[in-house]
């Protein structure tokens, strides 16, 4: 008679033993389970919300059906719940409608932070119309420029003095395109008031509104303009909804009570997406700040009680350079999520703030179809590149030849795959299911982000621009973008692993790192931008010992350059071209101070003319 009882024990005790060698043996199985759970129940929730036509809209007022005294928005002392929030997109979008704008019509918004941000979206999302997210320090030609390729017809500005001032400087130019501007707030003796149209609609939902359908356009979101001028990106719900699920992938995943603060500006992805579409769908509550403050965001966080704190780019950094004080862990926040931090920020931020804090460092892109989610704490890293997740999602890392920016193939024309530990060129597999959003406008500036025929015919990837790794232990990290890495002495250079050493010395607060053409030499020579510690000189023999101890002799830098501040983009991001393009000559950029390497004499030594001459006839050898 066969002991059934035997088996019963048996078959439990041999999955106990197979689950501790998949854990011994192979770590990154067990973690890609749980990572791909988490990815298959945003692609069901997503694939749901499509069949029920559930949008960023609709969603509003379902929580606000089931929740209506739920905070919603916290800002300054302003508390708006969801029933509120709700209503107030009705009275916009009856406001919409009243200024005769229609479905499909184009909608340019530019305003800080404030409540009014989402209640103007949600209300041109239910008029059908599309709105533009407009960067709110633009001016003149570069703002003109972002109203025409979107074909604004209306636009919308916050009562904030130096937007109204902005609009007024550009008055005549959208005049000439008869564009209707109206400020939300009190009557401008040159614009209407949008505010006051808001004041007189009903709360209640316009029964005109037949709802936006889920693959329709809610919004333009700008490229940051980083290498020419900003490309506007159609977003649809599907993208918001993705963006969105980022903040699933936090642990544990969030709640009504988490408090989502946002300081980071609203027309950009990550504060509009992931923020307030990643607080919408899981019906938390959004802090709001009108602009980024490093000095405020602790404060903030202990006033609104937040738990999950947004970043990009530089401002952790402008954070952890704040003065320390003696609340510095006295707060709720369990989790940061963005992306750009910098390992040295990284590990001052954790030991300053709390070590128990999730820094959840992701990739992605508005328009792009790849993403990567450090959802278990991996210092340095942006999630993972696994055989079982490597072969899963569209992402595919290739070998790049950064000098001439093109992909390497074989024989046959193929692009290759890159190994452990080798920095190659991130491209994402266009697919239905992966699908990359547009560029509005001329479909040449879409079409040159399409890679064709990389791995056989016919096949389509996009092209992120970007140069990543992943390590043996299967963590990807960031390396560059396209045409930050610059090649010298036969050597390629990572700009990011320059800056990140050397912000590591005693007295340099910030580092941006590129590479400049020198007449007569191969490549480009490494040039460091340093902005110093408030009252700090350079010490150029401290700097000169740390990059020689610390960086290969083809990486450490040639020239550097003393600034009191880094440009940045409008998502905190910092700007090399504009540097590049300066170069390294004293006696053109007369308001920095400029300094050369000295091998002979083991330091950098001022940077001037006389050199200069030596360096433009050949005479000094870099």
């Amino acid at each position: 008679m066969v002991n059934y009882l035997q088996y019963l024990v048996a078959i439990p005790a041999g999955l106990f033993v197979l689950w501790q060698f998949l854990k011994s043996y192979f770590p990154w199985i067990p973690r890609d389970i749980e990572y791909l759970r988490r990815l298959v129940k945003c692609l069901k929730m997503i694939k749901q919300f499509k069949s029920k036509n559930i949008t960023i809209s609709t969603k509003l007022e379902e929580n606000a059906r089931k929740s209506p005294d739920q905070k919603c928005v916290l800002f300054e002392d302003e508390v708006w719940t969801y029933k509120q929030m709700d209503e107030w997109s009705n009275r916009c979008a009856r406001a919409v409608r009243s200024l005769n704008i229609l479905p499909k019509d184009k909608v340019g918004l530019m305003m800080m932070n404030e409540p009014a941000f989402i209640a103007i979206w949600i209300g041109n999302i239910r008029a059908g119309a599309i709105t533009s997210f407009l960067n709110f320090n633009l001016r003149s030609k570069a703002l003109l420029h972002c109203i025409d390729v979107a074909e604004i017809k209306t636009l919308i500005v916050g009562k904030d003095k130096a937007l109204v001032d902005a609009i007024v400087e550009i008055d005549a130019d959208l005049k000439d395109r008869e564009i209707k501007v109206l400020v939300y707030g009190d009557d401008h003796e040159e614009y209407d008031s949008f505010a006051d149209v808001v004041k007189c609609q009903s709360f209640d939902q316009p029964d005109w509104i037949t709802g936006c359908k889920f693959d329709d356009p809610i919004c333009y979101i700008y490229t940051s303009g980083t290498t020419g001028l900003p490309k506007a990106v159609e977003v649809n719900n599907r993208k918001c909804w993705g963006g969105s699920c980022l903040m699933t992938f936090v642990q544990p995943s969030l709640t009504k009570n988490d408090v989502v603060y946002t300081s980071l500006p609203l027309y950009h992805s990550s504060a509009a997406l992931i923020g307030v579409g990643g607080a919408l769908l899981h019906g938390s509550t959004m802090a709001l700040r009108k602009k980024f403050s490093a000095s405020q965001c602790l404060p903030d966080c202990r006033k609104f009680g937040v738990t999950i704190v947004q970043y990009i780019g530089e401002t952790l950094r402008y954070v952890c350079n704040q003065p320390p004080h003696p609340d510095d862990t006295k707060h709720s926040v369990r989790a940061v999520i963005g992306n750009g931090l910098r390992p040295d920020v990284w590990k001052i931020f954790l030991s300053r703030f709390g070590s128990k804090i999730h820094v959840m460092e992701f990739y992605a892109a508005t328009e792009g179809n790849v993403a990567f989610v450090n959802l278990f704490n991996d210092f340095g890293c942006i999630g993972t590149f696994t055989p079982i997740t490597s072969r899963l999602g569209p992402g595919r890392i290739v070998k790049f030849n950064t000098e001439t920016e093109e992909v390497i193939r074989d024989r046959s024309g193929y692009a290759m795959s890159v190994g452990v530990n080798k920095p190659g060129l991130l491209i994402g597999k266009v697919t239905p299911q992966f699908a990359i959003s547009t560029y509005k406008g001329n479909k040449s500036l879409t079409e040159k982000k399409i890679l064709r025929d990389v791995f056989k015919k016919g096949d389509k990837f996009f092209n992120t621009g970007d140069l990543l790794m992943y390590n043996d232990s299967y963590g990807v990290s960031f390396c560059d973008r396209v045409g930050d890495t610059f090649r010298w002495k036969g050597e390629n250079v990572s700009t990011n692993e320059v800056s990140d050493t050397i912000v590591m010395l005693t007295g340099i607060q910030e580092a941006n790192t590129y590479g400049v053409k020198i007449e007569g030499c191969d490549g480009r020579a490494g040039m460091v931008a340093l902005v110093l510690d408030e009252g700090k000189e350079l010490d150029t023999k401290a700097l000169y010992d740390h990059v020689c101890s610390s960086l290969p002799s083809y990486a450490r830098p040639i020239f550097v350059r003393v600034l009191t501040e880094l440009e940045l983009t409008g998502t905190f991001k910092q700007r090399k071209v504009a540097l590049r393009n300066e170069g390294f000559d004293p006696d053109v950029v007369t308001t920095d101070k400029f300094y050369i390497i000295d091998n002979k004499n083991r330091d950098f030594i001022p940077l001037n003319t006389e050199i200069m001459k030596k360096i433009s006839s050949g005479m000094l050898k870099l």
